[in-house]
């Protein structure tokens, strides 16, 4: 073997570390693979796949354009012949499965709803089902006049596929529990597509599927020392609630708040307390890398 081929071979790395550099989970990578072919690894003696920084720029570049709404079926030729890119429409791309779930959940039929679910989550990232799936057909119920009913039962929907699919994920025990739990009047299903993508990031995720008050949430931080704790509520707190919230956030290295409550409250705690969900993701991901220098929960960075 040259030196070349030597040093080619160590700059090879596993799907494993693909995954963790580019947040996309393995199950959606190889179906990337096998059902678009818009990734071609290299494979060991044993069949292994084995990637390279390039993979790393391809599913860069993938995600970007799923991000504008280019299906799948469509980012091969986009990458293979950048100046298509300029000139395709991602007109109403997603504008067809948003009214078969839309149609599904008015049958409130739970099969056909799991099964759109899953076959949008499994091939691309819970972020982009969130933008461009979920949140149009919530905001397309909400206008529905049939007294809550529709978007209700979506909620829970989504609530129970996340629970099925968190258990089926095999996560990094070095790592401690994420417990996620919310307060009243708080988007429950929000928290439900977070728990995925942490699921797929390799943390171990525990999703509480109930409403939870100050004092319980209190208690239930105080005593799971082991976990991290993840308070997510919107709304507005009164001033002694937010009061108990700041001494528990102080006494409590293991809590981080997201939401409106403790952003109105004036609660500042850098990488402890976040506008939304979405940066509170961004952070505990970020976190796990090596050169991260941010002080995000120092316990989720004990895993290798």
């Amino acid at each position: 073997m040259s030196q070349q081929d030597h040093t080619d071979e160590l700059a090879r790395f596993p799907i494993r570390e693909l995954s963790a550099r580019t947040k996309v989970n393995t199950v959606t990578i190889r179906a990337w693979e096998r059902r678009y072919g818009l990734l071609n690894p290299e494979r060991t003696s044993k069949g292994h796949r084995l990637y390279s920084d390039n993979d790393v720029v391809t599913i860069e570049k993938i995600l970007a354009l799923v991000a504008r709404g280019v299906p799948l079926g469509k980012v091969k030729a986009l990458l293979t012949d950048e100046s298509l890119e300029e000139s395709y429409d991602t007109a109403d791309t997603w504008a067809e499965p948003v009214v078969k779930l839309v149609d599904a959940v008015k049958a409130f039929s739970s099969s056909r709803i799991e099964h759109l679910i899953d076959q949008y989550f499994l091939n691309y990232p819970p972020s982009i089902c969130r933008e461009q799936l979920i949140e149009p057909m919530l905001e397309a119920l909400a206008q529905v006049d049939d007294k809550n009913a529709t978007y209700l039962f979506a909620e829970s929907e989504l609530v129970r596929y996340a629970v099925l699919r968190l258990n089926t994920k095999v996560a990094n025990s070095a790592r401690p529990v994420m417990m996620l739990f919310c307060g009243d009047n708080t988007p429950l299903w929000r928290l439900a597509l977070m728990a995925m993508e942490l699921a797929d990031a390799g943390f171990k995720v525990q999703l509480v599927t109930r409403p939870f008050t100050i004092d319980a949430c209190a208690e239930i931080a105080i005593n799971s020392q082991n976990s991290v704790s993840v308070f997510y509520q919107d709304g507005q707190w009164r001033k002694h609630e937010a009061d108990k919230v700041t001494r528990l956030l102080n006494i409590n290295d293991n809590l981080m708040l997201v939401g409106t409550a403790p952003v109105l409250a004036g609660i500042e705690e850098k990488n402890r307390v976040f506008n939304d969900l979405g940066q509170c993701v961004r952070a505990l991901i970020d976190a796990l890398q090596p050169d991260e220098k941010n002080t995000t929960i120092n316990k989720i960075k004990e895993g290798p």
